[in-house]
């Protein structure tokens, strides 16, 4: 099993097709963090530590340690607050579609 390195490209030979993926931190009281977009491709967050609220088609929810929020190829969704010091790791999946990369901000 290949290492790889968060500032590595996810074009390697072996690479199991990840698009894009990272680590983010947010202070408590952080609003608007990330603006409301979609994906050509399925994106997840896995909740480290801390706790945020996010909105994912239409609905709020409130992510804390130990929990993934998937968000589907074609989803819109946006991250609004920051409630505790955030820790979270996000995963996105191989480009389907019109395979764009990046945030979509109309299908």
């Amino acid at each position: 099993m290949p290492k790889r390195n968060i500032n590595e490209q996810p074009s390697l030979f072996g690479d199991p097709g990840f698009s894009s993926w990272g680590i983010a931190y947010y202070k408590k009281g952080q609003k608007n963090i990330v603006e409301r977009h979609t994906h050509d491709c399925d994106e997840y967050y896995f909740v480290l530590e801390g706790k945020i609220k996010v909105i994912s088609e239409e609905r709020e929810y409130i992510l804390e340690k130990g929990d993934m929020l998937w968000t589907r190829m074609g989803d819109f969704h946006e991250i609004v607050e920051a409630l505790e010091d955030t820790t979270m790791f996000w995963l996105e999946g191989p480009l389907m579609g019109k395979r764009r990369k990046g945030h979509q901000y109309e299908l």
